[in-house]
């Protein structure tokens, strides 16, 4: 696995960690704004499901950025039991 794969599937990670910050600062918005995070999680997760048709190096550029799109707007409505 090339050094550009690797940065790009860790990029695609930081996601994760930006979504549960979201989460965090804003509780009180996520209650009106869930459907707006469902919304662009669906469609993040469909244009990076097109974007495998994509070629060259546009299509690891456009997966990075889908997924990273997706995980952030999925895990402020990601209910993690305490």
């Amino acid at each position: 696995m090339s050094i550009q794969a690797i940065a790009l599937i860790i990029v695609s990670l930081l996601g994760i960690p930006a979504g549960m910050f979201l989460k965090s600062v804003t509780e009180e918005e996520m209650k009106p704004g869930r459907k707006w995070f469902v919304l662009i999680s669906g469609l993040s997760a469909m244009a990076f499901l097109l974007s495998i048709l994509a070629s060259g190096d546009e299509r690891s550029l456009l997966m990075t950025t889908f997924s990273f799109i997706f995980f952030l707007c999925v895990m402020p409505l990601v209910k993690f039991k305490k």
